[in-house]
């Protein structure tokens, strides 16, 4: 098969071995057909809502012989995923209230659920603030920067942690290692802001307030 995207890859490595995982919007099933060749004993589901979206992957799952191993269903999210059959959920290419949605709607299915792998276009801290609030916490997140693009993907592994809103917005793992990527995305943002900021009408006094707020604090940062 083809190299994954450098998004798909990161995503790829915060799997392990022994996983029981469901991708949700599985596309065209590369993502999961990389991780049964490379990980032992792990069994995928390769979700879809989409009947033709589902076809790509069912075609190439066949291609590769993998049914053994990955199973493509027709699902709206986690509707049509029984919860003794994952461990692990995998999200990736949509935005956060999309994602969050898809995980409270399906909360009754999270009880075996160990780890749940994220990367969405938006809202990022929203994202963490409410799965956080499902019971997990943050073991790893990563920046990537595929075909110009700047992607945050997140692993959020079952258990309890308390974290500030500045950890909840920049990111526990990231802030920590503040890599060239983080910085590059704290500058990008910042410009964003600060132009924000001045197209602000003076009277939407909360709206000015929440983002000077947001300067403040990448500028500690910069």
């Amino acid at each position: 098969m083809n190299k994954l995207s450098k998004r798909l890859q990161k995503i790829a490595d915060f799997i392990t071995d022994n996983a029981k995982i469901v991708d949700i919007g599985c596309d065209h099933g590369l993502l999961d057909i990389y991780i049964a060749k490379n990980r032992d004993n792990v069994k995928i589901i390769a979700s879809d809502i989409n009947q033709n979206a589902l076809n790509n992957a069912i075609y190439n799952v066949n291609k590769y012989k993998l049914n053994n191993i990955i199973e493509c269903r027709l699902s709206d999210g986690l509707k049509s995923i029984a919860k003794d059959e994952i461990n692990t959920i995998i999200i990736s290419g949509m935005g956060a209230h999309t994602i969050v949605g898809i995980l409270y709607t399906g909360m009754n299915k999270l009880k075996y659920v160990d780890n749940i792998i994220v990367q969405s276009n938006n809202n990022i801290d929203f994202l963490r603030y409410k799965i956080t609030k499902l019971g997990y916490y943050i073991i790893d997140e990563c920046l990537v920067k595929d075909a110009g693009i700047l992607y945050t993907i997140i692993k959020f592994k079952k258990g309890f942690r308390i974290y500030s809103y500045k950890k909840l917005y920049f990111g526990p793992v990231l802030l920590k290692k503040q890599d060239n990527l983080f910085k590059e995305k704290c500058l990008n943002d910042l410009e964003k802001l600060e132009t924000l900021y001045k197209l602000i009408p003076k009277n939407h006094y909360h709206h000015r307030f929440i983002t000077r707020k947001k300067i403040k604090l990448y500028k500690k940062i910069a």
